[in-house]
């Protein structure tokens, strides 16, 4: 009998005693997963004076606290976080969300343009710190605009595409197209602004104009200018974001007017969860070259593409986006106009420390015509690969300098067209 009343009492205490840390924390950790940010909240608020310095908890307990509306609780463990990881992108923007619920309108305003510095931004992630920004800006009764311009000094081995080797054409051997290696100043330039045009809609107008520009040592029949003016209008829901981008732009090559181009890009970015995304865009352009020489090679292109981004930690991303590309010539005979084409990017970004970063990229593409070519006796088909890597250094709040080299290798079965080249450049981003 005196074993069962002790039993019974030794029961009645494991079922009425507290919970301790480990088993709080997975339970809340458990709640806030499946999106019951309210009792995840609860549980946090009970035992995060002891988990002050872990990084991950007050990620979480801060996440739920603005999802509950206890901003100032939210706001001081993003802060905690801030102090021990400032590389985090993502607290950062949690911060920022906070700072303006708490209408600390330029503390929120300052993060924001902040993080639009970073080169390595995913382009989903950057159209939605826009779209913040806008917001920000028309509570503070003006209009949001920032502009970046970047500056590099380039070298390119074959800046003409020369072939690897001789060629055989119409029976006979050809001397291959030697390649030329040249260094060349790069200016890069965009303006973007957005104004908020919704309360509850989340309708907002995208206004994007864009220059660059590339000035050879010697080889000028290559520099080129560009201007390009990209008008959109864009819809933003928790879930997702969809943009219905207009474009038109205008190329120079060696001084002369080449090309202009129209343009219309529907776009939508669909959030799987909170690090996954799926980015789906159609493009359909036409292509009108200006010169009377060159008229025969207007086309109309069609692009479809389809991207999964994947949010790896607060400080990395791997994005894989599979393109298919249709072009096809508006008159003329020219067999280098009708294609289609499939490629494969991938990337992988990693801010590992406040100041540093880098970025992989691979990309591999199969080109195949439709025409045949008569000097050759076959339809062109080309296999392509390009691979890069990036490293940036932040120098200033909204200045950082960044030195990127890539190789690509394309093997045609057209030997002509067989080349390989090689791309270093070096130079500094600001953004205003």
């Amino acid at each position: 009998m005196k074993k069962i009343i002790i039993f019974i009492i030794f029961s009645s205490y494991l079922i009425s005693a507290p919970l301790n840390k480990t088993s709080s924390y997975q339970i809340a950790l458990s709640y806030y997963k499946k999106h019951n940010f309210q009792d995840a909240y609860n549980i946090f608020h009970k035992i995060y004076l002891q988990n002050l310095s872990n990084i991950n908890f007050n990620f979480y307990f801060g996440k739920s606290a603005y999802e509950t509306g206890h901003y100032e609780m939210a706001l001081a463990a993003f802060e905690r976080v801030q102090m021990q990881d400032s590389s985090s992108i993502r607290n950062e923007l949690e911060m920022a969300r906070t700072y303006f619920m708490l209408k600390m309108y330029e503390d929120a305003e300052n993060i924001y343009r902040e993080i639009l510095v970073n080169p390595n931004l995913p382009e989903n992630i950057r159209t939605k710190i826009e779209l913040s920004l806008s917001k920000v800006s028309k509570v503070q009764k003006k209009s949001f605009t920032y502009a970046r311009v970047m500056m590099d000094v380039l070298y390119d081995s074959n800046v003409n595409y020369g072939s690897i080797d001789d060629y055989q054409y119409g029976g006979g051997i050809l001397n291959k197209i030697k390649p030329k290696s040249d260094t060349a100043i790069q200016m890069y330039g965009d303006v973007t602004n957005i104004y908020d045009i919704g309360d509850k809609n989340g309708y907002a107008i995208k206004n994007s104009l864009s220059l660059y520009l590339k000035d050879y040592s010697t080889e000028n029949n290559y520099n080129i200018a560009y201007i390009g003016y990209f008008p959109s209008l864009i819809y933003k829901t928790s879930k997702y974001v969809t943009e219905m981008e207009l474009g038109i732009d205008d190329m120079s090559i060696g001084g002369t007017n080449y090309l202009y181009t129209l343009s219309i890009k529907p776009k939508l970015k669909y959030n799987h969860t909170y690090t996954l995304s799926s980015i789906i865009y159609f493009k359909y352009q036409d292509k009108n070259f200006i010169q009377d020489a060159q008229k025969n090679l207007d086309s109309s292109r069609y692009e479809l593409s389809y991207g999964l981004q994947k949010i790896l930690n607060p400080h990395s991303y791997i994005k894989g986006a599979l393109l298919g590309i249709n072009e096809a010539k508006i008159r003329g005979n020219n067999i280098y106009v009708n294609f289609d084409e499939y490629v494969l990017n991938i990337i992988y970004a990693n801010q590992f420390s406040s100041k540093y970063s880098f970025d992989l990229f691979a990309q591999t593409r199969v080109r195949s015509y439709r025409d045949y070519s008569n000097g050759f006796e076959s339809k062109r088909k080309d296999v392509g690969t390009l691979s890069s890597a990036g490293f940036t250094v932040k120098l200033l709040p909204t200045l950082r300098a960044n030195i990127k080299a890539s190789y690509e290798y394309v093997n045609s079965n057209q030997d002509r067209f067989t080349y390989k080249k090689f791309k270093a450049t070096t130079g500094i981003i600001k953004t205003f």
